[in-house]
C-alpha cells in the first residue's frame, strides 16, 4: 500500500451508508456523494461486483446520478481476481473523482482484496478521490469485514468476517444496523477483534470520514462500540457466550463527530442531517 502505514486512515474521503439510501426524494446521502465527487462535473464509477442483478442496479444508480446532474457514470464489472488486476479497471479508476460500491453480497467483494483495483483505490484517496459504499459495499471498505452471521448472543459463532479492502483501518463495519438487530454480532466481531472500532450504521444514515475523523449524516443513528480498554473472555467453544467487561457504547445521530484515533465522541454543531 504506497504512501500509508497498515493502520494509518486514508487522507480521501469515504462516504460510507448503512443501506437503504433514499433515491427519489431528494437524495440526501447520494446527494452529498455527489456534491463531493464535483457535483455536475462529477465522473463516477460504479462498482457493481457485490449484487448478482449488476444491470439492474447499474441502471438504477444512473439513473439516480443523472436526476443529481451526474452525466459521467460508468460500471465497473469486476466478477473475479482477473478483472480486479486488469489494466481496463485501472484505467477506469484512475478516471473517476467518486467510486460507488453497490450493495449485494459482499463475500463477492474478497476477490478484490489484494488486488490491483485495490492498491489503485487506496493510492487515488490521497488525489481526493472519494469512495463510498452502501449495505455490502460498506463493510468491505474496513480492513476486516462481516461476512455474515446472526443470533442474540454474544459469541465466535454469531459473525463471520474476513478481510476487507483495507480503506479505514482498525474499523468494523456493519450496516442496516438497527432495523436488522445486529448489536450481538457487532458485539461479536469487536470482542474477537478489540483494536477494531465496530460501527453499526443505520439505514439511510451514514459516516463522512475525513482524516482520523467522522461525521455522522442521514436520518437514523450510527452506534460506536469501543472494546479498547475491555476485559475480554473467550470459552472454549464457539457457540458459547464470551464475557465482556466494560465496553464503550456510543450512540451518534446527524451532527457527532467521532475521532477514530482517539476513540472520543463529540457533539457536532447543529446543521441539516445532510
Amino acid at each position: 500500500m504506497d504512501g500509508h502505514a497498515d493502520d494509518a486512515v486514508p487522507l480521501g474521503r469515504l462516504l460510507i451508508i448503512g443501506g437503504g439510501e433514499d433515491r427519489c426524494c431528494g437524495a440526501g446521502l447520494l446527494e452529498r456523494f455527489v456534491e463531493l465527487a464535483g457535483s455536475d462535473r462529477a465522473r463516477i464509477t460504479l462498482v457493481t461486483t457485490a449484487t448478482g442483478i449488476p444491470d439492474e442496479v447499474h441502471a438504477e444508480y444512473e439513473r439516480v446520478f443523472r436526476k443529481l446532474g451526474v452525466e459521467r457514470t460508468r460500471e465497473l464489472r469486476l466478477r473475479g481476481r482477473a478483472d480486479a488486476d486488469g489494466d481496463h479497471a485501472e484505467a477506469i479508476l484512475r478516471e473517476a473523482t467518486g467510486v460507488f460500491f453497490s450493495g449485494g453480497d459482499q463475500s463477492r467483494i474478497r476477490a478484490l482484496v489484494g488486488s490491483r483495483t485495490n492498491d489503485v483505490l487506496r493510492q487515488r484517496l490521497d488525489d481526493g478521490l472519494v469512495v463510498a459504499g452502501t449495505s455490502a459495499g460498506a463493510t468491505a471498505l474496513g480492513r476486516t469485514m462481516i461476512l455474515g452471521g446472526e443470533g442474540s448472543e454474544v459469541s465466535a459463532a454469531t459473525v463471520r468476517t474476513g478481510p476487507g479492502l483495507g480503506l479505514l483501518p482498525k474499523v468494523l463495519i456493519d450496516m442496516h444496523f438497527a432495523e436488522r438487530g445486529r448489536l450481538p454480532r457487532l458485539l461479536s466481531a469487536v470482542a474477537l477483534e478489540p483494536d477494531h472500532v465496530g460501527v453499526g450504521i443505520d439505514e439511510n444514515t451514514a459516516i463522512l470520514v475525513t482524516g482520523s475523523h467522522f461525521e455522522v449524516l442521514g436520518s437514523g443513528v450510527v452506534t460506536v462500540v469501543d472494546a479498547e480498554r475491555s476485559t475480554v473472555v473467550h470459552p472454549a467453544g464457539d457457540y458459547d457466550p464470551i464475557t465482556l467487561f466494560d465496553v464503550r457504547l456510543h450512540l451518534m445521530p446527524a451532527g457527532c463527530v467521532f475521532d477514530i484515533s482517539g476513540r472520543e465522541p463529540t457533539i457536532g454543531p447543529a446543521h441539516t442531517r445532510y
